[in-house]
C-alpha cells in the first residue's frame, strides 16, 4: 500500500473545516514522517526500559512529546489534540480500569477475609509443593482462566501475588505470569477483541475466530514448556517437568482450537483455561517431578499461634472432630474467628500480606512444614474457590442468556445448536459523541470522517465482577469475618491502583492522540508498503498498537482496518492479516505499561516497572517474530488453512 492508493480528499472536508490528517507531513516524506512519528514510542521504551523510570512517568513523558509532534508536526489543532487526550483518559477509566478495580477489590476481600490463604493451602496440598508446578498451575492455567473472564491485566496482578505468597521471587512471579498472559489475550474478556475486530473490518466473526484458532494454539501448546525451561533451566525445567508442561499445553491449546473454530470467540479461553487447570491438577495426583529443595514451596502461616483465637476458631465448628478442630487451630484464615482481630485493625492475614508484598516475609517452613499442612475441609475449599467461581458464573450469565437455548433433533439425528446471547452491558448504555472531535477529523487513509464516540455502559463487565463480589462478601461474613474488611479492602485497592490509573490514563491518552492526529496511520502506512513481506510485519503492527494501548481490543481498533486495506492492495488474505494483527498484539501485552503497572500493584513494586520490562522485552520480540513467521507460512505455504471469509469483502 502506498500514498498513491490513498482515497482522494473531497472538497466537502475542506468546506466543513475538518482537520485533515496528513500522512506525510514532514517535508512530504512518508519515511521521514515515520521516523518522527515513532519518537514518542521510543521515548516511552527508553525511559521505561533503559532509565527504569516508573511507568506513569515514562507514559507522561511520551504523551508530552506526542503533543508537541501532533500540534507542530502533524498540524493538529490544539483544541482537538486535547479533546482526544480527554477521550482517551475517560476510556482508560471506564471500562478498562473499572474492570481492574473490581477484580482487585475481589482479590483484596479474599486476602482480608482469609479465604485467599485457604486457597493457597488448597493449592499446596492438592498439588506437589514445587514452584515449577505452581508456575504451571497458577501462572498458566489459572491465569488463562482469569484472562478469559476479565482480561486487562488482572491475571498478572492476582496470579503473581498468589505465586509470591508461595515462595516465588517477585520479579520471577510477575515476569512469568506476563509471559503466560499472551496467547489467551486474543479471546480474553469473553472474546471482545475478536468481536470488535469483526465489527470494524466487516469480516465474519467466525472466520476471524477460526483463523486465530489456527494460529495461537501452535504457540499455546509450547508456552508452558518454554516458560518452565527459562525458569528452571534445561535439566530441572525441560527434562524433569516436560510431562506436566505437555499436559497443560495440549489441554489448553486443543480446547482453544476446538472452541475457536466451531463455537465462537466468547469461550475459548475460559473453557480452555478451566480444562487445562483440571487436567493439570488431575495429572499431578499421579505424577510429580523429582524433588529439588531449591524449588520447594514455602508456606508462612498468616496467623500467629494465638491460643485465644485458636480456641474461638475451633468453637466455630462445634460439630468438627478433634482432628478438624486442630486443623481450624492452625488454619491461616480469619474466617470463623471473633471480631477481635478486626477491631485490632491488623488481622494476621493483613500482616502476612504486608510482609509478602514488602519482601520481608520469613520462611516459616520449620514451624509449619508443607507436609504437615492439613487439606482444607469441603466447606473451606468451597469458600477458597468461591470468588473465582462466582466471577466465572456471573460474568458468563451476564453475557449469555442461555447456552444452547434450543437443541433441535432432526430426523437424521443431527443436532443444531442455537446460541442466544443477551448483551446485558448494552442495557442503559449511552453513546457520547465527543465534542469538537466527533466527525471533526478526516481519516485520510480510509477516506471518511473519524467518529469519536465514548460508549458509557453502566452494566459493563467490571460491574459484573462487582456483582459477583456481593455474594462472596456475604459468604465470608456469614462464616465469621468482620464487615470491616470491606472498607479495608477498598483502601487496599486504592493504594494498589492509584498509580496504575494514572499510567493507563496517560498511555491511552497517548494512543488516542496518535489515532486522531494521524501519526499512527503514517506509521502503519509505511510498514504496509513492503509488499509480500507484509505478513511478517503485520504481526509487528499489532505489537506496536498493543504496546501503545495495553489492549488487544484497542490494537484491533487501531490497525484492524489498515491490515484489511493493505491485504487487498497487495493481494493477501484479509482474514489472515486481520487475525495476525490480533495475534501479534498479544505478544506486546507483557511489555505494555498498562500491564506492567497493574502487575506490580499487588506486589508493592510501584515504580519498578522498568525491571520487569527488561526481563520480558526479549520474550515479547521473539514471540512476535514467531507469530509473523506463522503468518508467512500460512499465507504462502499452506493457504488452505485460511478459512472462508475474504469473499465477503469482495462481494461488498
Amino acid at each position: 500500500m502506498s500514498l498513491a492508493s490513498v482515497p482522494p480528499i473531497p472538497q466537502s472536508a475542506y468546506d466543513e473545516g475538518l482537520f485533515i490528517q496528513p500522512l506525510a507531513p514532514i517535508r512530504g516524506s512518508l519515511v521521514g514522517s515515520f521516523f518522527v512519528g515513532v519518537i514518542p514510542l521510543l521515548a516511552v521504551l527508553v525511559f521505561l526500559g533503559v532509565f527504569r523510570l516508573p511507568a506513569h512517568f515514562s507514559s507522561f513523558i511520551g504523551l508530552v512529546i506526542c503533543i508537541f509532534i501532533a500540534i507542530f508536526g502533524w498540524h493538529m489543532p490544539a483544541q482537538q489534540a486535547f479533546q482526544s487526550i480527554g477521550n482517551g483518559i475517560v476510556f482508560a477509566n471506564w471500562p478498562i480500569m473499572w474492570i481492574v478495580v473490581n477484580a482487585m477489590f475481589v482479590y483484596n476481600i479474599a486476602v482480608r477475609s482469609g479465604s485467599f490463604d485457604i486457597f493457597r493451602r488448597w493449592i499446596v496440598t492438592y498439588t506437589p509443593p514445587d514452584l515449577r508446578m505452581i508456575l504451571l498451575v497458577i501462572g498458566y492455567a489459572f491465569g488463562a482462566l482469569l484472562e478469559g473472564v476479565a482480561g486487562f491485566g488482572t491475571p498478572g496482578a492476582i496470579c503473581s501475588a498468589l505465586m509470591v505468597s508461595l515462595g516465588f521471587d517477585k520479579l520471577d512471579a510477575l515476569t512469568y505470569t506476563l509471559i503466560f498472559d499472551t496467547t489467551p489475550v486474543a479471546f480474553g474478556a469473553l472474546g471482545i477483541p475478536v468481536t470488535t475486530l469483526a465489527q470494524l473490518t466487516g469480516l465474519p466473526v467466525m472466520s476471524l475466530s477460526a483463523m486465530m484458532g489456527r494460529q495461537l494454539p501452535f504457540v499455546s501448546v509450547f508456552l508452558p514448556l518454554y516458560a518452565v525451561t527459562f525458569y528452571a533451566g534445561l535439566r530441572a525445567g525441560l527434562m524433569e517437568c516436560w510431562p506436566a508442561a505437555v499436559v497443560a499445553g495440549i489441554a489448553f491449546a486443543g480446547v482453544q482450537a476446538i472452541f475457536a473454530n466451531w463455537v465462537g470467540p466468547e469461550l475459548p479461553d475460559l473453557i480452555a483455561g478451566l480444562c487445562s487447570l483440571l487436567a493439570l491438577i488431575g495429572f499431578l495426583q499421579f505424577w510429580r517431578p523429582p524433588y529439588r529443595q531449591e524449588y520447594e514451596c514455602t508456606f508462612a502461616p498468616s496467623r500467629e499461634a494465638n491460643d485465644e483465637e485458636a480456641k474461638v476458631g475451633a468453637e466455630a465448628s462445634t460439630s468438627a472432630s478433634n482432628d478438624e478442630k486442630a486443623q481450624v487451630t492452625h488454619s491461616e484464615n480469619g474466617l470463623g474467628a471473633t471480631d477481635k482481630a478486626s477491631i485490632d485493625g491488623k488481622t494476621d492475614s493483613e500482616k502476612h500480606a504486608k510482609h509478602v508484598v514488602e519482601g520481608t516475609e520469613e520462611n516459616l517452613m520449620s514451624t509449619n512444614p508443607i507436609k504437615d499442612l492439613a487439606k482444607p475441609r469441603l466447606l473451606e475449599s468451597i469458600i477458597a474457590w468461591s470468588p473465582w467461581v462466582l466471577i466465572i458464573v456471573i460474568v458468563i450469565m451476564y453475557v449469555a442468556e442461555m447456552m444452547m437455548r434450543m437443541i433441535r433433533i432432526q430426523s437424521n439425528s443431527t443436532f443444531f445448536c442455537s446460541w442466544s446471547f443477551v448483551k446485558v452491558p448494552n442495557h442503559g448504555a449511552l453513546s457520547v459523541q465527543w465534542p469538537q472531535l466527533h466527525n471533526r477529523v478526516w481519516l485520510t487513509l480510509y477516506g471518511k470522517k473519524y467518529a469519536a464516540v465514548w460508549s458509557f455502559q453502566p452494566l459493563a463487565t467490571g460491574t459484573a465482577i462487582l456483582v459477583s463480589n456481593v455474594p462472596f462478601i456475604c459468604i465470608v461474613i456469614a462464616y465469621g469475618s468482620s464487615p470491616k474488611i470491606i472498607p479495608k479492602a477498598l483502601l487496599d485497592t486504592f493504594k494498589q491502583l492509584w498509580q496504575p490509573i494514572f499510567t493507563v490514563s496517560f498511555i491511552m491518552a497517548l494512543a488516542y492522540l496518535y489515532n486522531y492526529s494521524g501519526i499512527v496511520y503514517t506509521i502503519g502506512l509505511t510498514i504496509s508498503s513492503v509488499g509480500n513481506a507484509f505478513p511478517f510485519l503485520s504481526a509487528w503492527l499489532g505489537w506496536l498498537a498493543c504496546f501503545l494501548s495495553g489492549s488487544d481490543t484497542s490494537a484491533n481498533s487501531l490497525f484492524g482496518n489498515l491490515q484489511v486495506v493493505a491485504a487487498r492492495q497487495i493481494g493477501l488474505s484479509p482474514v489472515l492479516m486481520a487475525s495476525t494483527n490480533s495475534a501479534g498484539a498479544v505478544t506486546a501485552k507483557m511489555i505494555s505499561p498498562q500491564s506492567l503497572t497493574t502487575g506490580v500493584s499487588t506486589l508493592q513494586m510501584q515504580g519498578k516497572e522498568g525491571y520487569i520490562f527488561r526481563r520480558t522485552v526479549l520474550h515479547s520480540i521473539f514471540m512476535c517474530a514467531l507469530m509473523g513467521a506463522i503468518a508467512c507460512i500460512q499465507q504462502f505455504g499452506t493457504p488452505g488453512i485460511i478459512p472462508a471469509g475474504d469473499e465477503v469483502l469482495d462481494a461488498a
